[in-house]
This record gives structure tokens, sequence and C-alpha cells, in this order.
């Protein structure tokens, strides 16, 4: 059984693609096994099998949002998320926890797995919550996701849509990040189910090689479509870096190994993405 908690996301979505999984939804009026993370105490604990793999993607995951609401968004995050999983892991099910590279704060040396956590702000302490108060479980591992890109990135469609409309677009710069290709999470995702027990680490940064800004991304996508794009550069306000760090500068001791190759280029994968848009 492979069990997906939180299947309104991109990676949900493009995991369903390639195989089959099982889905918790929060409503009682569509399929799959009906979870409320505000109110954990009341899914059914006994459809976990024995051995299920649960990937655990659900989350207020908006920083903004998790500041301005935030007994809201811990009863979500920490609450019912610790009791979810503390329940699957005593029914025997493997737990794959997604968390994020806020955890360690705004870092402009490279930090990896071993490196202690510094959360920047609340979303980040929820995760961090989360991540310690299983670091003991043998079937409870963590990735700790870097921007994610894909095709469907707000940030990409933003900036196809200013080019089609002939608009000046605004990039917030600086913003740095290990960007990571959606197709090597999703290829992460799938190895560590199958190799679970040959890592004995708990957690995994999933992130590029290199530190990419949103400038880079235009720059990328700029060279794609013949120089079509027009931005300029724009600082972001306090209240955006209240909720953010500038520059998160993570590597990975681990996922070279996991993938059996190294991470997708991003400058590659913008252009690949972009080759419709010519």
């Amino acid at each position: 059984m492979n069990l997906i908690v939180g299947r309104n996301g991109l990676i949900a979505e493009e995991l369903s693609r390639r195989s089959t999984y099982s889905f918790t939804s929060s409503s009682r009026d569509t399929d799959g096994f009906f979870l409320d993370l505000s109110d954990s105490e009341y899914f059914d604990y006994r459809s976990i099998e024995q051995g299920a793999n649960i990937i655990l993607l659900a989350a207020v995951s908006s920083p903004d949002e998790c500041k301005n609401d935030f007994d809201k968004a811990y009863n979500v995050n920490v609450t019912g998320t610790r009791y979810f999983i503390r329940k699957a892991i005593e029914k025997g099910a493997k737990v794959l926890f997604f968390s994020s590279d806020v955890v360690y704060g705004n870092v402009t040396e490279s930090v990896d797995e071993d490196f202690p956590t510094h959360p920047f702000g609340e979303y980040a302490r929820m995760k961090d919550e989360i991540e310690k108060a299983f670091e003991s479980e043998k079937n409870f591992k963590v990735f700790r996701l870097s921007y994610v890109l894909s095709k469907e990135d707000k940030y990409l469609k933003y900036l196809r849509s200013c080019m089609a409309e002939n608009k000046i677009a605004e990039v917030f710069h600086p913003f740095r990040r290990k960007i990571i290709f959606i197709g090597d999470v999703l290829d992460a995702i799938e190895a560590i189910l199958d190799r679970w027990y040959e890592f004995p680490n708990q957690k995994f940064n999933i992130c590029g090689s290199e530190n990419i800004s949103r400038k880079d991304i235009a720059d990328y996508y700029n060279e794609a479509v013949n120089n079509r794009l027009k931005y300029t550069l724009v600082e972001p306000n306090e209240a955006f870096w209240k909720a953010r760090p500038k520059e998160i500068n993570i590597v990975s001791l681990y996922l070279e190994d996991l993938l059996g190759r190294k991470p997708t280029k991003i400058s590659e994968a913008v252009k690949n993405m972009a080759k419709g848009d010519r």
C-alpha cells in the first residue's frame, strides 16, 4: 500500500501519473481515505496496513498563513500531523515526511544534513518540531525540499504570461535557493521507497547542485525564447523577508547516491520546459 497524504499538490499529481497510489482526502464527498489533519484522531487507522508506505505532503505551507493564523496552522502542521505519524508508525507503516530547507534558516555557507537546524519563521519551526519528535524512529524519514521547479511553477507561468502579453516582468532579487527539478524529486521518492533500509540516515536534503536566483531562471528562460522576455529587478519589501530567508545554501550527502546520478541542471530543465513557448 502506497498512501499519499495531501493529494492536491503538484508532487502528488505527478506521482499518481507514474504509479498507483491511494490518497487521503479532507472531504468526505471525494474518493480516498478521509483525513482531516486538524482532527486526525478520527482517521480510520485500521486502513493502514503493516509495511505501508505513507508519503506525507499535506501541510499549511504558506509562510504568511503560518504567521498570521498561527493556531490553525499549528493544529494541522504539528498537533494533527504528529498524532497521525505516531499512529501510522504504530501500525507498522513507513512515513516519508516532507519538510523544507527553511529549517536551516538564512545560511550562505554550504550546510548538509548533519548541520544543526535554525528554523526561520513559524512554518520552519513547525516542520522542525515534527522532525525532532520522531528522530529515533527507523520508519520515519525526512525530505527537506528546496524550491521545486516544474512547468506548472507559478513563477514560470508568470514569466510566460508576461512575455505573451508583452509586459515587463518584475523579478524579486536577491532570492536564492538550491532549486531542484520536479523529475528529480519524483525519482528520489520512488528510490527511497524501494531502498528505505539501505540508508541509515533519516534526513535528506532534496536540492540541486547550484545556488539559483529568480533572475537566473528569468535569464535561462529568456535564452530559450530568443530574448523575447523583458524584466526588471525588484527588491522585495520587508514583510516578504520576515517570512522567507534571502538565501539557503544547502548540499546533500546522500541525494546522488539515492538518484544514482547528479541532479538535473536547472538551466537545462528551464530551456526544455520553454520549448513550446518559442
